[in-house]
């Protein structure tokens, strides 16, 4: 499944692709834009902010949602992010809580509660997202759906399409079995009311969402500058899709992992990267890895890369109305 997830995302089955993959790439494009609608019902008070990706990961709809659902709690509204629970367990509708494990409630969804803690955002998952959506409406009265592009019956309040600024429809522009592209991008636009590009580092549009990273951090509240992590030596652990991401941000600061010990998407940490992390971390001083991946990353010190999305004010303005009793 690695090896499957490395290809579709570097597109690289797409430059020798024949008649049979390109058919089947159409295919998947064609089947998969009626997927991008979720049906699902909530009270007519509650107003919904559907997020969804453009890519099979990558695209940054997490770290999207949660910054919306900060901005709308801080803007007064009852707010819960609902999360899918991806690879966990929840067994029932629940509210999750920062130290809950991620077997239970999904990676993202710990992030998320993690990162909301203090914001008065709550973050709910379930078995299924009509379950989740169900709770999360008695508790609140604007809803984040992370993961979902747009909804049926009625329509979401708004729906936002997460896009990598650099590669808004991935490498291939193509969807499976050639590229990562959840569904033709026709399709995608359609679904969605606004696109949001999210851009690593500083941008001089004042439209744009920015990703801002001042290092990492180590030892329970210890940031690393990105001139200390230079001179450290450092191996990059990922369990996210789209690793190229990662590693172009720390190119971009002048950092060259020595090793790279990567797993599948949502994790876990299986034995045999288990063994590649000990083994590599023999020319490794410390482990770098994102907020989400760390959450899979046991016996080796890790630093968390430091995360923070900056909403520009065209989308918080859009937001603010939501929150709006």
């Amino acid at each position: 499944m690695l090896a499957v997830a490395q290809v579709l995302e570097g597109g690289s089955w797409r430059g020798r692709a024949g008649p049979l993959l390109r058919a089947m790439s159409s295919l998947w494009e064609r089947a998969s834009g009626a997927s991008l609608v979720r049906r699902l019902e909530w009270p007519a008070h509650v107003r919904v902010v559907a997020v969804g990706g453009a890519t099979l990961g990558g695209s940054g709809k997490t770290p999207l949602a949660m910054a919306c659902a900060a901005y709308l709690a801080g803007a007064g509204a009852r707010t819960v992010l609902v999360g899918h629970a991806y690879r966990a367990r929840p067994g029932h509708a629940r509210v999750v809580c920062p130290d809950d494990r991620v077997a239970d409630v999904g990676d993202e969804a710990l992030l998320a509660a993690r990162e909301l803690r203090g914001t008065g955002a709550r973050v709910v998952v379930a078995p299924g997202r009509a379950e989740a959506v169900a709770l999360a409406a008695r508790i609140a009265n604007v809803v984040v759906l992370d993961g979902v592009a747009q909804t049926a019956p009625v329509r979401a309040s708004l729906a936002l399409l997460a896009v990598d600024a650099l590669e808004p429809w991935g490498a291939a522009r193509a969807a499976p079995p050639c590229g990562d592209l959840k569904a033709a991008p026709r399709a995608l636009l359609a679904a969605c009311d606004l696109v949001v590009p999210l851009g690593d580092g500083p941008c001089a549009d004042p439209g744009a969402t920015r990703v801002l990273s001042r290092g990492a951090w180590v030892d329970e509240g210890k940031l690393l500058t990105w001139r200390a992590l230079r001179e450290t030596r450092l191996g990059l652990f990922v369990a996210m899709a789209r690793p190229e991401r990662v590693l172009r941000s720390l190119a971009a600061r002048g950092l060259t992992p020595r090793a790279v010990v990567r797993v599948r998407d949502h994790g876990p940490l299986g034995v045999r990267a288990a063994r590649a992390l000990a083994q590599a971390s023999r020319e490794v001083d410390l482990w770098v890895a994102s907020p989400k991946c760390a959450l899979h990353l046991w016996g080796a010190r890790v630093a968390t890369l430091d995360h923070r999305v900056v909403l520009p004010a065209a989308l918080c303005s859009r937001l603010a109305r939501l929150a709006v009793p």
